[in-house]
């Protein structure tokens, strides 16, 4: 069953119950409805509440046994596997180069510099993950890593210890947020500080950092990311293609 906007229906229900347990409707440990109840409640037939209940299942939320029903459960260690990457559409081949160990999940305000560069007001609170990244089995890491969240989607902060996946598509996916673009700027910076040691870099190495801004499709900025390479660790490769289906400018000086 697809609403008017094309969206499953079991898949607007899980999103509904997500927000409903991330209020505290449903504590740790207590119980959803039943499936019949939670069918009555959607007006909906219980194999599309099951599929509804399957997707809270796949993501860790909820634990079902036949007979004692539907236990909400606690959120997951952070100290796990994190995946993301540059683009909007091939992030999964690219993120599963890499291990992040979360250090930090809690809503902070942004950097000045950082919320200067998305235009933004730094006094705004944004859900914020950061940590170490490292390619696996590499003996240094690869970069510091600080994502910021909206704090309209900042539900996701219990998801994202376990989520197998980009943030970004939790927030399309808990929210019903299109991510349509995606801003990145790439420059050059010394490391210094704490920030050199937990890199395994000497002060002032050089470093490189790569800024982005996921947007939905009102312009809004719903997640960015800011990491710092070590130069010598960083590779990027663009490969370009010329377009068969433009055909070419006139020279301006011919006649």
């Amino acid at each position: 069953m697809i609403d008017e906007n094309g969206t499953p229906v079991y898949l607007q229900i899980a999103r509904e119950l997500k927000r409903d347990i991330f209020a505290g409707h449903y504590p740790v440990g207590s119980r959803l409805p039943t499936e019949m109840l939670l069918a009555q409640k959607y007006d909906v037939s219980r194999n599309t509440v099951r599929e509804a209940l399957r997707k809270l299942r796949d993501e860790k939320l909820i634990q079902s046994r036949r007979g004692s029903g539907t236990r909400i459960l606690p959120p997951q260690s952070s100290n796990s596997n994190f995946l993301h990457a540059m683009t909007i559409d091939d992030f999964q081949s690219y993120a599963e180069r890499w291990k992040f160990d979360i250090d930090v999940i809690e809503l902070r305000n942004l950097p000045k510099d950082f919320a200067d560069w998305l235009d933004v007001p730094q006094e705004e609170d944004w859900l914020t993950i950061q940590g170490l990244s490292r390619t696996h089995g590499a003996k240094h890491p690869e970069c510091w890593v600080q994502m910021f969240v909206k704090q309209d989607f900042a539900a996701i902060g219990r998801l994202i210890p376990t989520h197998p996946g980009p943030v970004f598509k939790l927030i399309e996916d808990m929210f019903g947020e299109k991510i349509v673009e995606l801003t990145q700027e790439i420059s050059a910076e010394l490391i210094t500080g704490k920030l050199a040691k937990m890199l395994e870099v000497d002060p002032g190495s050089p470093a490189i950092v790569v800024r982005r801004a996921f947007k939905a499709a009102d312009g809004r900025i719903v997640e960015s990311a800011l990491e710092t390479y070590p130069a010598a660790r960083f590779r990027y490769q663009v490969s370009l293609h010329r377009s068969e289906d433009v055909p070419p400018r006139p020279d301006p000086g011919a006649r």
